[in-house]
């Protein structure tokens, strides 16, 4: 997948977008709109069979990608009841949280727990099967940040579902 350019960077409530088909124009405006680290993940997801195919978490390679490391999540899905458990977070992501959420159910989180917006984007991902635009106002320890900024890619465990999402994140500071 070409790499769209980036314009810089977008209002503090950003539109989000659910990526319908490889080729859909609201998506790839969007994206072409986020941080490199959001394009540069995407890019790397769709280099692992996308759209011919879901790639799974044993076509993710993190010596392929140092410079995203720091700014990945990998979340495992469970189905009954639908929950997500942090099995890894990127050490830049937990710098902008409260914590470390590393081995934690959303469910445990009280800003996490449905109904949150980022427990709607991550179950509308794994419904969907395809990758989630999505902007978040920042609540964390740093008061210079106005949002984060992610995409939620579904990896497939076996066919037909979602098993984890592999998340990037990036921090948009204030003007």
């Amino acid at each position: 997948m070409a790499k769209p350019s980036n314009t810089g960077p977008i209002d503090a409530e950003p539109a989000m977008a659910l990526l319908k088909k490889p080729d859909e124009e609201h998506f790839l405006d969007l994206l072409s709109r986020r941080s490199s680290t959001i394009q540069d993940g995407f890019d790397y997801w769709c280099s692992k069979g996308w759209p011919e195919r879901m790639p799974s978490r044993a076509d993710i390679e993190p010596m392929e990608m140092p410079h995203l490391l720091p700014n990945v999540v990998l979340l495992d899905v469970q189905e009954e009841p639908r929950d997500f458990f942090y099995k890894l977070i990127g050490t830049g992501v937990v710098h902008h949280l409260a914590g470390d959420l590393t081995g934690k159910w959303m469910s445990e989180l009280d800003h996490q727990r449905p109904p949150s917006r980022i427990w709607d984007s991550c179950n509308k991902v794994v419904e969907t099967g395809v990758p989630f635009l999505s902007c978040i106002p920042y609540v964390g320890p740093h008061a210079d940040f106005l949002y984060g900024e992610d995409i939620i890619l579904p990896l497939d465990g076996e066919p037909g579902s979602v098993s984890k999402l592999l998340v990037f994140v990036a921090y948009i500071r204030k003007s």
